[in-house]
């Protein structure tokens, strides 16, 4: 019988990781996201190091330390920047091997996220359904994008919980309070049954996830709350008194928690400070209605499929109203979990990237929780897990169109980085308009010296002029702020119509240039000032549904 359990047990693993290879590599794979290349966007910090060790030869681990002690005063995500520069130094900038990577950390979020819901005691379809609805949508950009750290922190989360989950089940209920009651005893079976290697496993990858990203600080408390949810289940009443004994039962594993929740806080309060993260947090004097706007707008665009079936969902459980009530504790545990992320994410909104970790709250409650829920039955349930399917769906599609854009627009990018590399000779002058996309203008800028060309230069639409200034945001020597005339200029790139993100429309003259479609990108080309045209020939987008 064991031998059975275990085949059986096997051969799940097997289908769980082998249908989340197909999907992630599948879906990267023949959308071509996996080698679309560079996106001006997050991929210039790729060429900036790769330069610096290869023409500069600043050693490595100089470049991390330095960039390291630097974010401790301006964000605070010291192992992000360490596994990205050490990437650096193994890939250079071969960027189809950071994609696979990403891939990869898809993959491990997926299963982890899978066998977590069959701990929680989902069964197979809805631990599957738990898993895919927090990951395939509009948060899918994770997939692909190579600068966010929503990948890495997911992988971490996921396995962090799933290490707790199998900590708590092997230990057991360290505090039986029903045993206590009756025998004024409390069961001590943490220490017979096990389960530190779990507990110190979760404890290392919560670590490291904190490090990543500040916004995966803030699950920590939904973490804290988990640990007593899971010694309370079935408790009917729920006293004080239980709740310390709890809370004194599983101590040690609270405060290690607590610790990895407070270190990075005290961090940020006393080193980065609370005003270098923009438009992210809260910030006295601003009113309500600027965080009640973001994330109407946030409802209204990428969050707008969870928004719809979010309703229905609240409609079918609002018919069981009385038996509702019963779930506070879970409901409570669904609000550690999101309303930080919204307060977080207020005022700039929650879109893209940013809808993880809120993607796995809101699948945390609807599939895991729901659907285990007694009282959800007939004709409602049939009707519930429909939802469930049709929101996969809409996100499904979601998924596909964004792959699509963004395989577009970087096949875009690199097919005109290497265009203007190959007509420029060592007098021409190739003048860049991407700015206020300062991440666009670094990417030309460290891709053209990688290639030894360094006559970049860079347009200024607000102050209408020409330099070598290409991140208005750095300090430079007083000869990049030299101003040129546009009418020296050979080649000028810029974004067109079809970019979503950037376009608006410049104040130059561009008579007498030939213009060269290239993606979401035009290039200019000065009539005669180069000896060779090349036009590069970019797939349009595949999808139009």
């Amino acid at each position: 019988m064991k031998s059975k359990i275990n085949m059986n047990a096997k051969r799940e693993f097997i289908i769980v990781l082998l249908g989340a290879l197909l999907l992630v590599f599948g879906t990267t794979i023949l959308m071509g996201t996996i080698t679309s290349g560079f996106h001006l966007v997050d991929d210039h910090e790729f060429l900036k190091w790769t330069y610096e060790m290869e023409r500069q030869n600043i050693p490595m681990m100089d470049i991390l330390t330095k960039k390291v002690m630097d974010d401790f005063w301006w964000r605070y995500e010291p192992l992000y920047y360490s596994a990205r520069i050490l990437s650096c130094g193994l890939f250079g900038i071969d960027l189809t091997a950071y994609s696979v990577m990403k891939a990869l950390e898809i993959v491990v979020s997926l299963v982890f996220l899978y066998y977590s819901g069959r701990l929680v005691g989902a069964g197979r379809g809805y631990a599957a359904l738990f898993s895919l609805l927090s990951m395939v949508g509009y948060q899918s950009a994770v997939w692909w994008k190579l600068g966010p750290q929503e990948s890495q922190c997911t992988a971490l989360f996921s396995a962090g919980f799933f290490c707790m989950l199998k900590y708590l089940t092997v230990s057991g209920r360290l505090w039986d309070a029903n045993v206590h009651e009756k025998t004024g005893n409390g069961t001590e079976a943490g220490e017979k049954h096990g389960g530190k290697g779990w507990m110190a496993a979760s404890l290392l990858l919560f670590g490291a996830m904190v490090n990543y990203k500040e916004s995966y600080i803030i699950l920590v408390p939904f973490l804290m709350l988990y640990v007593l949810y899971h010694e309370l289940q079935g408790e009917e009443k729920i006293t004080l008194q239980k709740i310390g004994r709890t809370i004194r039962a599983r101590l040690g594993y609270l405060v290690c928690l607590g610790i990895i929740f407070l270190v990075p806080v005290a961090v940020i309060i006393t080193c980065v400070g609370t005003n270098n993260y923009g438009t992210v947090g809260l910030e006295a004097g601003v009113p309500f209605s600027v965080y009640a706007d973001a994330i109407s707008e946030s409802l209204q665009g990428d969050l707008k499929w969870f928004k719809r079936f979010g309703m229905l969902f609240c409609a079918i459980l609002l018919t069981y109203y009385d038996e509702l009530k019963k779930l506070w504790k879970e409901m409570l545990l669904t609000v550690a979990f999101l309303l930080p992320q919204f307060i977080v994410f207020g005022r700039s909104g929650i879109s893209e990237r940013y809808i993880l970790p809120s993607s796995i709250g809101f699948a945390f409650f609807f599939v895991l929780v729901i659907t285990r829920w007694k009282p959800l039955s007939g004709r409602r349930r049939m009707v519930y897990v429909a939802g469930l399917l049709l929101l996969l769906g809409a996100h499904g599609r979601v998924c596909l169109r964004e792959a699509d854009y963004f395989r577009h627009r970087g096949e875009g990018v690199t097919a005109m980085l290497e265009a203007v590399n190959e007509m420029a000779g060592p007098d021409t002058k190739v003048l860049a308009c991407f700015r206020p996309n300062e991440e666009g203008n670094l990417t030309i800028n460290y891709w053209q010296k990688l290639h030894d060309f360094d006559q970049v230069y860079y347009w200024d639409q607000e102050k209408k002029v020409i330099n070598r200034v290409c991140d208005s945001t750095l300090v430079y020597e007083e000869a990049f702020y030299k101003e040129e005339s546009f009418e020296d200029m050979d080649i000028v790139v810029m974004y067109n119509r079809t970019d979503r993100h950037w376009v608006y429309d410049m104040s130059l003259d561009l008579t007498g240039f030939r213009e060269i479609p290239c993606g979401t990108l035009t290039i200019y080309v000065r009539e005669g000032s180069v000896d060779k045209i090349v036009e590069p020939q970019v797939e349009g987008l595949r999808i139009h549904f």
